[in-house]
């Protein structure tokens, strides 16, 4: 594709483009439009809600919109900003317990928490050796590029002469701090733990994609499910009509959330904790219905709000 077939264009020009998509501006006037592209939004990230609503095929309209305005674009994406905002609070209480699980886990194996993480770096070595593999290499890149971050450099200069788990965890990624987890569980052989790696694995990319901004509830329609769903998870939300899971879960999207609630809720010990996600989850699903009249022509909207309602209301 050439750059040239598809030039920036100034708010005006993209509300001239959305126009010609059938895009609607009555809720929303296009100088209001014009004023919040402006200032408030990039018109590539808002129009990736349009994805969640359906064109007309054939006729004089086809390949247009059907009832999609403006305005309901600007609240999804405001909506879907809270909930990224959530979901990373959330993601970070789970890893915050899941530390505090696998510390607790080491102390209570007898394990004097030096020698499990000696034991880690001599099987990354061994790993890469036996497959060809550059997990141990990466893992030595990893902890040298934070010798000089503020916030992690003093504890790595203070395991010169080696790594303890409570100070190794605190200074790696997430990915490695799973690799480790895992390795920990089946060290222990612990079915607790590989259970709580898969959960953590299945929200990782959710994680991130918060963390970096990206839309989440940009094709809530799409069936483009990678992975089951968790066993506990579909056990627990059983009260939802079976049919009504299975065809919300072939959402990729929106398996990844219902399993970070599920996680956040399996995870976290703390009811303190969880009584303030359980408020801001339910001050969500609050802001998700104040223009429910939007989305009156708009199903999936409207069906999928009322499944992340359940699910929520199931553990919070």
């Amino acid at each position: 594709m050439n750059p040239i077939d598809k030039p920036m264009l100034t708010p005006a020009q993209q509300v001239d483009h959305m126009k010609s998509k059938g895009i609607l501006f009555d809720i929303m006037s296009e100088a209001e439009a014009i004023k919040y592209l402006t200032e408030n939004n990039n018109y590539f990230k808002l129009r990736a809600y349009r994805k969640n609503f359906d064109k007309y095929v054939g006729g004089k309209n086809d390949g247009k919109y059907i009832s999609l305005d403006f305005a309901m674009l600007k609240d999804l994406s405001i909506i879907d900003m809270h909930l990224r905002y959530l979901l990373i609070q959330m993601a970070l209480d789970t890893e915050h317990f899941l530390k505090v699980k696998l510390l607790h886990r080491i102390e209570n194996s007898g394990n004097n928490g030096y020698q499990i993480v000696d034991d880690y770096f001599l099987k990354l070595q061994n790993d890469d050796t036996t497959n060809g593999t550059r997990r141990y290499d990466h893992l030595m890149d990893e902890l040298v590029r934070n010798q000089g971050n503020p916030y992690c450099g003093g504890i790595i200069a203070a395991c010169q002469d080696g790594y303890s788990a409570w100070a190794f965890v605190e200074v790696v990624s997430l990915g490695t701090l799973l690799s480790f987890y895992s390795f920990c569980a089946d060290c222990f052989n612990d079915k607790e733990m590989r259970v709580d790696y898969m959960l953590m694995k299945d929200i990782q990319q959710l994680r991130n994609a918060s963390a970096h901004s990206n839309c989440i509830l940009y094709d809530m329609k799409a069936q483009d499910r990678m992975h089951s769903v968790n066993y506990n998870l579909m056990k627990a939300i059983h009260s939802i009509p079976k049919a009504t899971r299975n065809k919300r879960f072939s959402n990729e999207r929106m398996r990844q959330l219902c399993t970070l609630i599920y996680a956040h809720y399996t995870l976290v010990s703390s009811p303190e904790v969880h009584m303030h996600v359980s408020a801001e989850l339910h001050n969500l699903i609050t802001r998700m219905y104040r223009h429910s009249d939007y989305y009156t022509k708009t199903p999936l909207i409207s069906a999928c709000f009322g499944f992340f309602e359940k699910v929520v209301s199931i553990f919070f």
